[in-house]
C-alpha cells in the first residue's frame, strides 16, 4: 500500500528526505560562511542565518545558527524583490541590502540574496544574513546606545545589485568599504557571504539533477503544506481564549522613561493572533524594532512552547496573524534609530510567556535574562590601523517547573562565545575576569540561572557602547520564586570610576577597565523548599555564597574548605 499524507500525493518518506536535504544545504552554507569569514563575530560567534526560497518567494528551509532571525527572512526577501524585476535577473547576480526601511533588520545585519536558475527558468533564491562588526556610524561597532536617528548608525545600503553575472560591481563595493572602520574585514566577510550563496546554488542544482525539476518542486510544496499542518495541530492544543500581559524595557537611552510592551493573544481552534496594540510609540533612542523582528520573536517563542522540531518554512507562518501598529517600538517608522531593535523584541518573549503561563503551566519558564547585553568598542591599534568589536553576553535562563534555569546562556540566540584567547590575540585588550556572577540567580525551589561577569582592560584609548536591560524591571519568578538580579555595566577608571547607563556611549582611556555583570533568571517555587544537596552543590561551585544560601534557602551547612 502506498501511504500518502498530503493533497499532492507525496510519500511521507520522500517529504522527510527532501526536508533533510534542504536543511543540509542551509547548514552547509552556514559552515562555508563561518569558515571563510574574517571577523570573530561571524567565524566564532556564528551571528548569521542562511535560507532557501522557491520562485514564489516562499521560504523552504533555514538554518538554526541564529534563531533570533527565524521570522525575519521570509519577509526580507518578499520586501526586497518588490524593488527588483525578476525577469531581468541572471545567473551570478546578487542583491545586497541592510536598510531596515527596505526589508532589513538593523544596519550591521548585511543581507545577500542570489537567484537560482535551472537552465533559463528561475527556480528560487538563496540568501544569507550576517552581522558585521562595523558598518560605520557614530561609534565603533555601529551599535550606539545613544543614537537618535538611523543616519547616525552607519551606512544604509538599499537593495541594490552587488554582483552581475558572478562579478562584484566595483563601485558598489568601493562605496561600502569607504564608510566603515575596518574595510579589509568587511570585504572578507562579504566574500564569505558570496561563497555561502554559491554553495547553496550548487547544492540545489545537484538536487534538481537527482530528482528532476517537477518532482523536486512537488515535494517542496508538499513540505510547506506538511509544516503548516503540524503547526496548526500544535496551536490546536493551546486552550481557546484571550490572554493578555505587559512588560517593560528599562529605557530607550535618551530618557529614563520605561517602554511598555503590551500583548493580547486570541487563540481560536487552529489559528492564533498576536495583537500588540497598546505598545508604546517609537522612541527617540535606538530601541525600535520593525515588524519582521517582532515576528521573529513571536515565531521563536511559539516554536519553543509547541514543537521545536517542526521544520522552519513558509507553512509555519500561515496559521499566525500579527498585529503591530505602525509607529510603535515594535513597528518603527522612518527615520527612527534601530541599533537596539533586537533588544526590545526580547520583551516579546517575556509578554508571550506571561500571557500564557496560567494555561500552559509547565511549558513556560520564569523570566529570563531578557537582553542581548550588547557591547561594542574600538579605537586605534597599537601600531597602525583601527579596530571595531561587537559582542553580546549571556545571562541566566528562567527556572522551569522541574529544573533550574541554565547558567550563562542567551535566552534567545545561538551565538557562541568568543574565547578570551582570540580576543586578546586579535585586539589590544586584556581580560581580567570572565566567569559566572555569584548570587545573581532568582531564588526558588528551582533557582534561576546565574548571570555572567566579564572585565576587560583596554590597552589603548577606546570608545565603548552598551545596550543592555533588566536593570529596573528584573526577570520575574513563578509561584513563590523570586526575581533574578539586574544587570550592571561599570567603568573602573583611576580618573573617574562610574556606572554606565543601560544604553550608553563612553570614551575610555588606556588602562581603564569595563566591568559587566548580566542578569540572572527568575526562580520557580518557594526557595525554602529547595533540596539542601542542590544548595550545597551551588555553594561548592561558588554560584551561591554561603551567606545567601542561609538567607534564601535556610541552608544549615558549612562553607566548603579551601583546598589550597
Amino acid at each position: 500500500m502506498n501511504v500518502t499524507n498530503d493533497s499532492l500525493g507525496a510519500s511521507p518518506a520522500m517529504i522527510e528526505i527532501i526536508k533533510n536535504s534542504l536543511t543540509a544545504i542551509t547548514d552547509e552554507m552556514g559552515m562555508a560562511l563561518k569558515k571563510s569569514s574574517y571577523s570573530p563575530n561571524i567565524k566564532t560567534r556564528e551571528d548569521y542565518t542562511c535560507s532557501l526560497f522557491n520562485n514564489r518567494l516562499e521560504m523552504l528551509a533555514q538554518t538554526a545558527h541564529q534563531i533570533g532571525h527565524l521570522g525575519a527572512f521570509p519577509f526580507i526577501v518578499k520586501e526586497t524583490m518588490k524593488e527588483h524585476d525578476v525577469n531581468r535577473l541572471e545567473p551570478g547576480d546578487t542583491i545586497i541590502l541592510n536598510d531596515p526601511y527596505r526589508g532589513g533588520t538593523h544596519l550591521p545585519d548585511i543581507i545577500l540574496i542570489s537567484p537560482i536558475f535551472h537552465e533559463d527558468r528561475l527556480w528560487g533564491f538563496v540568501g544569507n544574513l550576517a552581522h558585521h562588526s562595523d558598518v560605520g556610524g557614530m561609534s565603533p561597532g555601529s551599535m550606539s546606545g545613544t543614537a537618535t536617528e538611523i543616519f547616525q548608525e552607519g551606512i544604509r545600503i538599499p537593495s541594490v545589485m552587488y554582483m552581475r553575472k558572478g562579478k562584484v560591481i566595483p563601485d558598489i563595493q568601493k562605496m561600502i568599504l569607504a564608510n566603515v572602520r575596518t574595510p579589509e574585514e568587511r570585504k572578507g566577510d562579504l566574500s564569505a557571504q558570496v561563497a555561502a550563496n554559491n554553495i547553496g546554488i550548487r547544492r540545489v542544482h545537484e538536487l534538481i539533477d537527482h530528482y528532476g525539476l517537477a518532482k523536486l518542486d512537488r515535494y517542496c510544496d508538499s513540505l510547506i503544506e506538511y509544516c503548516e499542518r503540524r503547526m496548526r495541530s500544535e496551536i490546536r492544543k493551546i486552550p481557546d481564549g484571550t490572554y493578555e500581559a505587559e512588560d517593560f524595557m528599562d529605557d530607550d537611552g535618551t530618557t529614563d522613561k520605561p517602554i511598555r510592551v503590551k500583548l493580547r493573544i486570541d487563540k481560536r481552534d487552529e489559528e492564533i493572533t498576536f495583537d500588540f496594540t497598546g505598545t508604546d510609540e517609537q522612541r527617540l533612542g535606538p530601541c525600535n524594532a520593525d515588524y519582521y523582528q517582532t515576528m521573529s520573536l513571536v515565531m521563536y517563542t511559539l516554536r519553543c512552547i509547541t514543537d521545536p522540531d517542526i521544520p522552519q518554512n513558509e507553512g509555519c507562518y500561515r496559521p499566525i496573524r500579527l498585529i503591530v501598529p505602525e509607529g510603535t517600538v515594535l513597528n518603527r517608522k522612518f527615520p527612527a534609530a534601530s541599533a537596539a531593535g533586537w533588544e526590545i523584541t526580547r520583551r516579546v518573549i517575556d509578554v508571550f510567556c506571561k500571557a500564557l503561563r496560567e494555561v500552559l503551566g509547565e511549558r513556560v519558564p520564569a523570566g529570563s535574562n531578557g537582553a542581548l547585553n550588547q557591547f561594542s568598542f574600538g579605537g586605534p591599534m597599537p601600531e597602525e590601523g583601527r579596530y571595531a568589536v561587537y559582542e553580546t553576553m549571556g545571562g541566566g535562563f528562567g527556572a522551569r517547573y522541574n529544573k533550574d534555569g541554565m547558567d550563562g546562556v542567551h535566552s534567545v540566540s545561538n551565538t557562541k562565545n568568543t574565547p578570551v584567547e582570540e580576543m586578546e590575540l586579535s585586539y589590544p585588550v586584556l581580560y581580567r575576569r570572565y566567569s559566572l556572577w555569584p548570587d545573581s540567580e532568582g531564588p526558588g525551589k528551582f533557582r534561576g540561572g546565574v548571570g555572567m561577569m566579564r572585565e576587560i582592560t583596554f590597552l589603548t584609548d577606546v570608545t565603548v557602547t552598551s545596550i543592555t536591560d533588566r536593570v529596573k524591571f528584573k526577570p520575574w519568578g513563578i509561584g513563590k520564586g523570586e526575581e533574578g538580579s539586574g544587570s550592571e555595566f561599570l567603568i573602573d577608571s583611576l580618573d573617574s570610576p562610574r556606572r554606565m547607563k543601560s544604553k550608553d556611549l563612553q570614551r575610555l582611556k588606556a588602562g581603564d577597565t569595563l566591568c559587566m555583570h548580566t542578569t540572572g533568571g527568575g526562580g520557580y517555587g518557594d526557595s525554602k523548599e529547595r533540596d539542601s544537596e542542590l544548595v550545597r552543590l551551588d555553594v561548592a561551585d561558588e554560584k551561591i555564597s554561603p551567606g545567601r544560601a542561609r538567607e534564601k534557602y535556610n541552608w544549615d551547612g558549612n562553607p566548603p574548605e579551601d583546598d589550597s
